[in-house]
């Protein structure tokens, strides 16, 4: 009979072996992960398992069915961690159905109940729970673990919601260094949290203010008609601002936005929340989602220069993007198919360096996970590949608790020091190489829409295939590519003119 095992990249899989006696099948094993097993990692599988099958969750979904997940869950009313939780069943229960009728006869279990599984959609359906060791472990409150229990259950559910006491607004808990003020056209600005994603968009100064920090703390609020609160969408978490109509709060823009999102994340915010824009092109998700935006009034006007076009491709720097549970359309092998298509343009160009940068938030615990950027560094060590590094300014861990959303560019421009050009799948960073006049080109190698749509309707290049990669590697030296990449320039350029 058939062993199914699912795990996450959480698991060590060291905890494979010491229960492979008791899950073991000689007919077949099927190995099911949201994440995409590297080629070390099903190497070592492959020498406890005999007839190994890997499947991950991508290979079970399509795009239609993924944004179903998103848009199915969503109703007015629904809290937000009850949006995501409905979202993550769904997608479950579809991966569990394709499972179970390819496997109908099987023996199943499953190790992990994180980055991307419910545990109750299998253990539902027969699989046994077996308990590994683990990179992260979540620290529970007996409180947290009843409510859990709890809440698997509807009616119970509805109970403990109805005697549970109300949580009060939590207050202000911010330092000097995150509250920063500006004024414009006799207007004053309070910008909350750190300015690290969004500061060389603005054109006026911010300095901080230790007085407006001490009001914000001591709950004293600025009304409408003199002062807007301003943070942006990672930081939005500082902005304590009460919901009310008398303060204009603000959540900025601080990246890029697919404008083809069906996530409703953006949908969660105060009744007294408009986004802030820094171009026409970010307001397309907020228009396709019918939210309230505006253009930052003072944001800077930032055009791509002509770039350096290299004459050999000696340097090729690789922007890694995110993933997470807030939307179904992104799957953790999103990633990491993405990792294993430049091991094989490193193996196909040995002459070119290639520098992989793995998006810092991915050690996050509910984002990639805590171990996702040490896997890479172990991956390419195991290849040992002269020509291809990760990158020196990313974080191998941060099992320490220390977990942040935002970050300082200062090691991105080090990375593109030496960069001839520049790929990555819907990451700003692509954006920040083309305003220090470096060439990119997007990529999108999974089953689901492309992302990075938004910039590549202006004729930037994108890759769907590893021979694509390659192409625009041989191919960014000639006239014709280089000619069609000044024009999209050109168009994007026009939209940063427009107001709207």
């Amino acid at each position: 009979m058939v062993s199914i095992i699912i795990f996450t990249q959480n698991l060590k899989m060291e905890s494979l072996k010491i229960f492979r006696d008791k899950i073991v099948s000689d007919e077949k094993n099927v190995f099911l992960t949201t994440h995409f097993l590297f080629e070390n990692e099903r190497q070592y599988i492959s020498s406890l398992f005999p007839n190994c099958v890997f499947v991950d969750f991508a290979d079970c979904l399509t795009d239609a069915e993924m944004a179903s997940c998103d848009i199915d869950a969503y109703s007015p009313g629904v809290k937000y961690d009850d949006y995501l939780q409905g979202l993550k069943k769904k997608k479950n229960a579809i991966v569990l159905d394709k499972i179970l009728k390819n496997y109908p006869s099987s023996r199943k279990f499953i190790f992990s109940d994180d980055l991307g599984l419910d545990i109750s959609v299998w253990t539902g359906a027969g699989f046994r729970k077996l308990k590994g060791t683990y990179y992260y472990y979540e620290k529970k409150s007996y409180k947290s673990i009843i409510r859990d229990k709890l809440s698997e259950n509807a009616t119970l559910k509805k109970i403990y919601r109805f005697f549970k006491p109300q949580k009060q607004e939590p207050k202000c808990n911010l330092v000097p260094e995150e509250v920063c003020v500006g004024h414009y056209e006799g207007r004053k600005y309070v910008f909350l949290g750190k300015m690290n994603r969004i500061g060389y968009r603005l054109d006026i100064p911010f300095t901080p203010s230790a007085e407006d920090c001490e009001k914000l703390n001591a709950g004293q609020y600025e009304t409408k008609d003199v002062c807007t609160y301003m943070t942006t969408w990672h930081e939005h978490g500082k902005c304590r601002v009460p919901d009310d109509e008398k303060y204009a709060v603000r959540w900025a823009q601080d990246g890029y936005l697919p404008p083809n999102y069906t996530h409703y994340d953006y949908d969660y915010k105060p009744g007294n929340v408009v986004y802030y824009c820094w171009d026409s092109l970010g307001t397309q998700l907020f228009k396709n989602r019918n939210l309230p935006y505006e253009m930052i009034p003072f944001r800077k006007k930032l055009y791509i220069p002509r770039p350096t076009f290299p004459k050999s491709v000696k340097n090729v720097l690789v922007v890694a993007s995110g993933s997470g549970d807030w939307t179904a359309l992104k799957n953790r092998s999103d990633d990491d198919i993405m990792v294993d298509a430049f091991v094989q343009m490193a193996k196909r160009f040995p002459d070119i360096r290639f520098t992989y940068r793995c998006h810092p938030t991915w050690v996050h615990p509910w984002n990639v996970g805590v171990n996702s950027i040490n896997r890479v560094h172990e991956y390419f060590e195991w290849l040992n590949l002269p020509n291809l590094t990760l990158s020196s300014n990313m974080p191998l861990s941060s099992i320490n608790g220390s977990y942040q959303y935002s970050f300082s560019r200062s090691s991105l421009d080090d990375d593109l020091k030496k960069a001839d050009i520049v790929f990555g799948e819907h990451s700003i960073s692509m954006i920040d190489a083309a305003f220090r006049a470096i060439p990119f080109c997007s990529i999108n190698l999974t089953k689901r829409r492309n992302f990075f749509v938004g910039i590549n309707d202006f004729g930037f290049p994108t890759c769907s295939s590893h021979d694509d990669i390659a192409k625009v590697i041989q191919t960014v030296l000639d006239e014709e590519y280089q000619s069609k990449y000044l024009a999209a320039i050109e168009n994007y350029n026009r939209m940063t003119d427009e107001d709207f």
